[in-house]
């Protein structure tokens, strides 16, 4: 097998802060792909190519990588065994893996070894853009602890391919809602969460649903597809040990603070799109509770203490315990799995929306006012101090009058979920 590719491309930085990136394939003509498509990176990438697993690590052992991105399936040790060795040896590394259909089952038994998957075959752009995106999150969350604290998790969800099945077959101009149905009923387990949800009270709907092609009809497939991706997400977490933590509340909560955020974009303007986003940032919103709790749970219960005792915001008193608050943890697995920034600031800063880099209505406007309102309506007594509009930021955008509305519709949302 040619080892041309077997080597490490070396540009003048402009800066000291180029991301070095390490691409392993058995196949030298996918390398040398890469190699043309991100030239025009260099600047910005440190890049490396290798051809096999064992090489790779080799190279690892002598040059500090931030992300590597690796094929599923070559000969000797595969994508996933190789992301495993990775994990162990290099913890602070992000993972990509390279796979297809078939293949997914293999790859989700290494627990944790992948932070993000990407579907073969894969449009260059696309992976172009996703690594974009992943070396951007220092723009957002510029926090070593953080990283460090993120890539030692045993309990992390990965993005579910059902999610991605459903994403490809909404782009598709054919796309239909019975081969959504048919690919959401590949999912035993998500096909039961999504009846059980379209039939509870959050939906309101008459009569009976039976089947995920009819849920899709009656839901819609932009509902649907961020349904698929939040159902997953939750069902990685199994019921904490810290008292202060219940899975079930804070899937009722995020479930609430999600159609709340929809309907204030929705009232807003007419984009649907943003709509589509507020819904699943604020769906994901508190996914960083649960990546805490679950994995940190003696000292998530301390943090819990800490905001009853010193009537502190509980974001306040997770800074204190773990030097990043769960809206920082849960935005930065969003933006490893490749969502788009929108919502990874939607999540990132639903506590502190005048961190914004632009002032204007967005999906974290929507998620921010939503979790406030929903948490009004539904005030957990715990002694915390309970969150709080971000007034300023509000006046800023001339959107103080929207509030009566917006609190209207909360509590309606509120009392039709619970009826």
């Amino acid at each position: 097998m040619p080892t041309t590719l077997n080597h490490t491309r070396n540009h003048s930085p402009r800066n000291g802060t180029r991301k070095k990136i390490i691409f392993v394939d058995d196949e030298p003509t996918i390398l040398e792909c890469f190699e043309i498509l991100f030239q025009p990176m260099s600047h910005e990438w440190d890049l490396s190519f290798q051809t096999s697993g064992i090489e790779a690590l080799a190279l690892m052992k002598k040059k500090n990588f931030d992300v590597i991105v690796s094929d599923m399936r070559m000969p000797g040790m595969n994508g996933a065994q190789l992301l495993v060795e990775v994990v162990q040896q290099h913890p602070h590394i992000v993972r990509f893996i390279l796979s297809g259909y078939a293949e997914q089952e293999a790859v989700a038994k290494c627990v944790g070894a992948a932070h993000q998957f990407l579907m073969k075959p894969c449009d260059l752009e696309t992976l172009k853009s996703a690594l974009v995106r992943v070396c951007a999150l220092d723009v957002f969350l510029r926090n070593d602890k953080l990283k460090a604290l993120v890539s030692k998790m045993s309990v992390l969800p990965s993005v579910p391919s059902v999610y991605f099945r459903v994403l490809k077959e909404l782009q598709s101009p054919y796309a239909r809602i019975e081969k959504i149905g048919e690919i959401v009923a590949t999912d035993p387990g998500m096909t039961a969460k999504l009846l059980q949800l379209v039939n509870s009270a959050f939906f309101g709907i008459s009569r009976r649903i039976s089947s995920p092609t009819e849920a899709v009809q009656f839901l819609g497939l932009g509902t649907v597809r961020s349904l698929a991706l939040s159902i997953h997400a939750f069902s990685s977490f199994e019921e904490s040990k810290a008292t202060a933590f219940s899975v079930q509340r804070v899937w009722n909560h995020s479930l609430q603070t999600g159609l709340g955020a929809r309907k204030i974009a929705q009232l807003v303007n007419e984009d649907v799109q943003m709509a589509d986003e507020a819904f699943i940032a604020g769906l994901l919103h508190d996914l960083g509770k649960m990546m805490l709790c679950s994995n940190n749970a003696d000292e998530y219960e301390r943090a819990s203490d800490l905001a009853r005792n010193q009537h502190i915001t509980i974001g306040e008193a997770e800074q204190q315990i773990f030097g990043a608050t769960h809206a920082d943890i849960g935005a930065y697995l969003l933006g490893l799995w490749g969502l788009p920034v929108s919502i990874v600031e939607g999540v990132a800063l639903h506590h502190t929306p005048g961190k914004a880099a632009l002032r204007n209505f967005s999906p974290l406007t929507a998620v921010h006012v939503a979790n406030v309102l929903q948490h009004e309506t539904a005030p957990e007594s715990k002694g915390e101090a309970p969150a709080s509009l971000d007034a300023d930021y509000l006046a800023g955008l001339r959107l103080q009058e929207y509030l009566p509305q917006w609190r209207a519709a909360i509590s309606r949302i509120s009392k039709e979920s619970t009826g």
